[in-house]
């Protein structure tokens, strides 16, 4: 380093509802000892209406507030990012946000309900504070969790990166162990006067969240009160972007144990007939064109802060969703935006399930589909790590393909916002 360079704290523009590249965040962090927010995000929490009496939140605990950022830094200055003396491995929110930004996102807001999971986390409480039951548009005291989306015009994706752990069948953490750092060549270095080492790194040997077949149905019941949430009048704007959870193996292997291409892909595509039926009941099947679901995870150079070094892949595709609408328009498939940051896949598929099918997609008929079909998948082609399919949840031709979901929602929100001028133009 050739010199110390000071950046002063750039103050953030006003909220831009047109925008269709922005994410927000609901889970779990931890707060760095004696955080303070920046002078731009006061103002900005100041000018609207966050710091009002009325909304009946503390600030000085960043708990249940909508915080905004603009690069991972300021991030950090308030929420710690994973792999330090305190942490376990769970600190997926952090990892979520640090790789929208690596994808090349440029703003999201951060609405965390408290620590990561541990052992004893309750998680049924954590859930209902994630996506409240009795929130009300007309009255911001009861916005908690994903109720701050009604306060956030600009808002295109929500995600909850904590919910493949919260129904896990075991909570796994780890105080995690000194990595091995003795590789390498011999190098001298000049005694000084202080304590200059750099923190040993830190690695998370236990098992990454995984799920039995009750605990997708449980799952499944959660991310479909979330799509109810978001049906709900000016919502119907913000797509939900979630990981699909790894699958554990009723006698309690994980998947990978299997040979590629056998038992594996078949429990897993058992799973998705259970939690994705072919029709779009509210009650019984989490399948909407509100709901886009990632797989598989991924090993990032960030995700060594994480449990088996495995992240999950909402994050990334949030952000290649965001730099994908900021560089080509958010009606064009993502597919064309190469993932930056990610070196592996875990586990890998077969071929059958990442090739899309030749003919037309027959529906409603029981026909058994490839995951590509229904999954935003990640997976390897001769040009490296690539996002294979952009696709919705939706069991039917007309909203599968995530473009069209995204069109339609710009289309409803500009439309909105015209219809609001001639609306209350007469009242001034």
């Amino acid at each position: 380093m050739s010199r110390i360079v000071f950046e002063d704290a750039k103050l953030i523009p006003a909220a831009e509802p047109d925008r269709t590249d922005v994410a927000c965040f609901v889970g779990l962090a931890r707060v760095r000892p004696a955080a303070v927010a920046s002078k731009g995000q006061m103002d900005w929490l100041r000018r609207y209406g966050w710091l009002d009496p009325n909304y009946a939140r503390d600030l000085s605990t960043f708990r249940d507030v909508p915080l905004i950022f603009e690069n991972f830094t300021s991030f950090e200055a308030i929420f710690e990012s994973g792999g330090g003396a305190v942490s376990k491995g769970t600190d997926y929110l952090a990892a979520a946000v640090r790789s929208f930004f690596a994808q090349g996102g440029r703003r999201c807001y951060v609405v965390c309900m408290g620590d990561p999971v541990l052992r004893e986390t309750k998680r049924d409480e954590t859930l209902g504070a994630l996506v409240p039951a009795d929130a009300s548009a007309h009255d911001r005291k009861t916005w908690h969790g994903i109720a701050h989306l009604w306060g956030l015009p600009d808002a295109s994706f929500v995600l909850l990166p904590d919910l493949p752990l919260l129904f896990a069948s075991e909570v796994l953490v780890d105080k995690g162990v000194a990595g091995d750092r003795s590789s390498g060549p011999e190098q001298f270095v000049e005694c000084t006067e202080a304590d200059l080492t750099a923190p040993e790194p830190r690695v998370y040997a236990q098992g990454a969240p995984r799920l039995t077949q009750n605990g997708y149905v449980l799952w499944a019941k959660q991310l479909r009160g979330a799509i109810a949430f978001l049906k709900d009048g000016r919502l119907r704007e913000v797509q939900l972007v979630a990981a699909l959870p790894l699958p554990l193996h009723p006698e309690g292997a994980a998947a990978d144990s299997y040979p590629p291409g056998t038992q594996f892909a078949s429990d897993l595509r058992e799973v998705l007939q259970t939690v994705l039926p072919e029709n779009t009941d509210p009650a019984s099947s989490a399948s909407s064109a509100f709901l886009q679901l990632a797989y598989p995870w991924l090993r990032t150079r960030g995700s060594g802060v994480l449990s088996e070094g495995l992240e999950p892949p909402d994050g990334t595709l949030a952000g290649v969703l965001a730099r994908n609408a900021l560089t080509r328009g958010t009606y064009t498939s993502a597919t064309k935006v190469t993932p930056a940051d990610v070196i592996d896949v875990y586990p890998g598929l077969p071929s059958f399930e990442t090739r899309v099918p030749d003919g037309p997609l027959r529906w409603g008929e029981g026909f058994a589909k490839p995951l590509v079909t229904r999954i935003s998948l990640f997976g390897f082609t001769p040009a490296g790590i690539q996002l294979l399919s952009d696709v919705t949840t939706y069991p039917g031709e007309s909203y599968r393909p995530a473009r069209v979901n995204r069109l339609v929602s710009v289309i409803s929100r500009v439309a909105r916002r015209m219809g609001d001028d001639l609306v209350f133009q007469g009242n001034t």
